[in-house]
């Protein structure tokens, strides 16, 4: 092994054991996450995020199966997570088929998902709540009764909540994930406590 080779490899342990040590010691914040079936809450810790789905830990099997039914099974997304000084990132996804004996088709799939956009510094919240003002999309309808703010996005059928921060992004459809509806995303919504 040439040395070039050596120090390279040297510089990614480095990097990432810094990356590391930023990740874990940039943020206090979390949610308090229940389980509907059982009643148990627990604190979720955003940070958690770098060893674990933190969108997984609050969209819950449980849940998933309450609007899809026991067929429900996650899925994987092409983005897991992402962890940045400011923002952690992290996905979570079901799906169902809506008739098992049909062939597998978008068109026969029912799915719910959910995106969080975790502030881990000031900037990153910021940049959470400027997405409900001065960036907000044009032709969302604003919706009351979730977290800080929230507005329904009929161009790619989600409910987008503000809470404590925090960016959350809720799907809930049938046949496609641009198919949910406001009344699917808020029971949704509801079942996550947002």
């Amino acid at each position: 092994m040439n040395k070039l080779t050596i120090y390279v490899i040297g510089a990614v342990i480095v990097g990432g054991g810094i990356l590391t040590i930023l990740i874990t010691n940039n943020s206090d914040a979390g949610v308090t996450v229940t389980d509907v079936t059982t009643g148990k809450s627990e604190e979720v810790k955003f940070e958690d995020n770098a060893a674990g789905n933190m969108a997984c830990k609050i969209l819950t099997e449980n849940v998933a199966k309450m609007i899809l039914g026991d067929s429900a099974k996650n899925g994987e997304l092409p983005v897991g997570q992402t962890v940045t000084k400011d923002i952690s990132v992290s996905n979570c996804v079901y799906t169902a088929p809506i008739d098992p004996a049909a062939p597998v088709r978008i068109a026969n799939t029912k799915g719910v998902s959910l995106l969080i956009r975790s502030a881990k510094t000031s900037k990153g919240k910021d940049s959470n709540n400027d997405q409900f003002s001065v960036l907000k999309p044009s032709g969302v309808e604003d919706v009351n009764g979730f977290g800080d703010k929230a507005f329904f996005n009929p161009e790619f059928g989600q409910l987008n909540v503000l809470k404590d921060g925090n960016w959350y992004i809720v799907t809930s459809y049938t046949g496609n994930a641009g198919a949910g509806t406001l009344a699917s995303n808020t029971e949704l919504a509801n079942l996550l406590n947002l």
